[in-house]
């Protein structure tokens, strides 16, 4: 196990003892490893216990095993886009409501209202970490 992982594992656990108790779980699909682990940061550092993950084939693998509360998705990604990610959870889940929050380059809001209605948004790439959290919260809390 790599020093990185522990040291993110002992303050993930510091974190929760702090807190009280269990931490939401956000899954983090997106192909840029530079902004997932910017996104990963951001959420960690505001309390968060976050998964990510590069694809949404990979998001899918994901899902059963961290159960995750809510999904931040990029919507372009290789393999599977953050659409269909979308479907195939609420295909496969369909009692499950676990909001997304898509992220895109692209202005995309009226697509995102179209597949995902009112229990998802989207961000507009670049964003900044007040406006990611904040969004986060609307959902989380």
């Amino acid at each position: 196990m790599s020093m990185d992982r522990r040291i993110n594992e002992s303050l993930t656990f510091i974190q929760q003892g702090l807190m009280g108790g269990e931490m939401a779980r956000i899954l983090v699909a997106e192909d840029d490893a530079l902004l997932l682990g910017a996104i990963r940061d951001m959420l960690e550092l505001d309390g968060y216990s976050v998964c990510g993950v590069t694809n949404g084939v990979q998001a899918m693998e994901a899902i059963g095993h961290f159960r995750p509360e809510l999904i931040v998705t990029d919507v372009v990604m290789p393999e599977m886009d953050g659409f269909e990610l979308y479907r195939r959870v609420r295909g496969e889940s369909p009692d499950t409501a676990i909001p997304f929050i898509f992220i895109s380059i692209r202005d995309v809001a009226q697509a995102v209202q179209q597949v995902a209605g009112n229990n998802s948004t989207y961000l507009r790439k670049p964003f900044g970490p007040e406006e990611l959290l904040e969004t986060v919260r609307k959902f989380l809390e």
